[in-house]
Protein backbone atom coordinates (compact mmCIF):
# COMPACT_ATOMS: atom_id res chain seq x y z
CA UNK A 1 0.00 0.00 0.00
CA UNK A 2 1.16 3.79 -0.82
CA UNK A 3 1.32 5.89 2.21
CA UNK A 4 2.17 8.86 0.57
CA UNK A 5 4.62 10.90 -2.00
CA UNK A 6 7.22 13.12 -1.01
CA UNK A 7 7.50 16.33 -3.46
CA UNK A 8 9.86 19.66 -3.24
CA UNK A 9 8.07 22.82 -3.84
CA UNK A 10 10.33 25.91 -3.66
CA UNK A 11 7.12 28.35 -3.62
CA UNK A 12 5.79 27.86 -0.21
CA UNK A 13 2.86 29.78 -1.84
CA UNK A 14 2.01 26.61 -3.91
CA UNK A 15 0.78 24.79 -0.57
CA UNK A 16 -2.29 27.05 -0.45
CA UNK A 17 -2.59 28.67 -4.18
CA UNK A 18 -1.96 25.30 -5.73
CA UNK A 19 -2.39 22.24 -3.76
CA UNK A 20 -5.20 23.76 -1.61
CA UNK A 21 -7.38 25.24 -4.42
CA UNK A 22 -6.58 23.73 -7.64
CA UNK A 23 -5.88 20.01 -6.55
CA UNK A 24 -8.23 20.34 -3.23
CA UNK A 25 -5.92 18.76 -0.85
CA UNK A 26 -5.97 19.69 2.60
CA UNK A 27 -3.31 20.52 5.31
CA UNK A 28 -3.50 17.88 7.75
CA UNK A 29 0.06 18.58 9.56
CA UNK A 30 2.82 21.14 9.74
CA UNK A 31 6.37 20.00 11.13
CA UNK A 32 10.10 20.60 10.40
CA UNK A 33 12.88 18.62 10.20
CA UNK A 34 16.31 19.68 11.35
CA UNK A 35 19.67 20.27 9.19
CA UNK A 36 20.90 16.74 11.19
CA UNK A 37 17.69 14.91 10.39
CA UNK A 38 17.60 16.50 6.63
CA UNK A 39 21.46 15.77 5.95
CA UNK A 40 21.24 12.00 7.37
CA UNK A 41 17.97 10.78 5.47
CA UNK A 42 18.41 13.27 2.30
CA UNK A 43 21.89 14.23 1.97
CA UNK A 44 20.61 18.01 2.41
CA UNK A 45 22.14 20.05 4.67
CA UNK A 46 19.25 22.51 5.52
CA UNK A 47 16.37 22.00 7.95
CA UNK A 48 13.41 21.86 6.17
CA UNK A 49 9.22 22.71 6.59
CA UNK A 50 7.01 20.01 5.21
CA UNK A 51 3.16 19.70 4.61
CA UNK A 52 1.26 16.70 4.96
CA UNK A 53 -1.94 17.30 2.84
CA UNK A 54 -4.56 14.97 2.11
CA UNK A 55 -7.79 14.29 -0.63
CA UNK A 56 -9.77 11.37 -0.88
CA UNK A 57 -6.43 8.84 0.90
CA UNK A 58 -3.91 10.17 -1.43
CA UNK A 59 -0.99 12.02 0.62
CA UNK A 60 2.26 14.29 -0.38
CA UNK A 61 4.46 14.96 2.13
CA UNK A 62 5.57 18.00 0.61
CA UNK A 63 9.10 19.92 1.65
CA UNK A 64 9.67 22.80 0.61
CA UNK A 65 13.38 23.47 0.24
CA UNK A 66 15.33 27.02 -2.09
CA UNK A 67 16.69 23.60 -4.37
CA UNK A 68 15.67 23.50 -7.50
CA UNK A 69 15.22 19.86 -8.58
CA UNK A 70 15.78 18.46 -12.14
CA UNK A 71 13.16 16.49 -13.29
CA UNK A 72 12.62 15.13 -16.93
CA UNK A 73 9.53 12.49 -16.55
CA UNK A 74 8.56 12.34 -13.13
CA UNK A 75 4.67 13.28 -12.93
CA UNK A 76 1.63 12.34 -10.77
CA UNK A 77 -1.27 10.83 -12.18
CA UNK A 78 -4.86 12.19 -10.28
CA UNK A 79 -8.50 11.25 -11.28
CA UNK A 80 -10.96 13.61 -10.25
CA UNK A 81 -14.75 13.74 -10.83
CA UNK A 82 -14.83 17.20 -12.90
CA UNK A 83 -11.13 17.29 -13.93
CA UNK A 84 -12.05 19.98 -16.20
CA UNK A 85 -12.84 22.11 -13.32
CA UNK A 86 -9.27 21.53 -12.10
CA UNK A 87 -8.17 22.57 -15.46
CA UNK A 88 -9.73 25.64 -15.36
CA UNK A 89 -8.82 26.73 -11.97
CA UNK A 90 -5.40 26.18 -12.93
CA UNK A 91 -5.54 28.48 -15.78
CA UNK A 92 -7.29 31.18 -14.19
CA UNK A 93 -4.12 30.96 -11.11
CA UNK A 94 -2.08 31.78 -14.35
CA UNK A 95 -0.37 28.36 -13.47
CA UNK A 96 1.24 26.23 -16.68
CA UNK A 97 -0.98 23.53 -18.55
CA UNK A 98 -0.72 21.07 -21.35
CA UNK A 99 -3.50 19.54 -22.57
CA UNK A 100 -3.58 15.98 -24.15
CA UNK A 101 -7.02 15.47 -26.61
CA UNK A 102 -8.45 12.08 -26.01
CA UNK A 103 -12.25 10.95 -27.77
CA UNK A 104 -14.01 10.63 -24.58
CA UNK A 105 -11.68 12.80 -21.60
CA UNK A 106 -9.09 15.39 -21.99
CA UNK A 107 -5.84 14.49 -20.37
CA UNK A 108 -4.54 17.78 -18.49
CA UNK A 109 -1.33 18.32 -17.26
CA UNK A 110 -0.22 20.82 -14.85
CA UNK A 111 2.72 21.96 -13.06
CA UNK A 112 3.05 24.11 -10.06
CA UNK A 113 5.92 27.09 -9.64
CA UNK A 114 8.31 24.65 -8.79
CA UNK A 115 8.14 22.04 -12.11
CA UNK A 116 6.32 19.43 -10.28
CA UNK A 117 3.93 17.78 -12.74
CA UNK A 118 0.52 16.69 -12.22
CA UNK A 119 -1.71 14.57 -15.11
CA UNK A 120 -5.25 15.21 -14.40
CA UNK A 121 -7.71 12.51 -15.40
CA UNK A 122 -11.35 12.03 -14.99
CA UNK A 123 -11.98 9.43 -13.00
CA UNK A 124 -13.74 6.66 -14.84
CA UNK A 125 -16.58 4.65 -14.01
Amino acid sequence: MLTHIALTVNEPEDINNFFKKILLFSLKKKFSINSETAMYFFNHKKAADVYLMDHDGTQFEIFHSKGKETKVFSHICLSYSKAEAIYKKAVESNYKVLIKRNPVNDTYFISDKSGNVFEIKEIQE
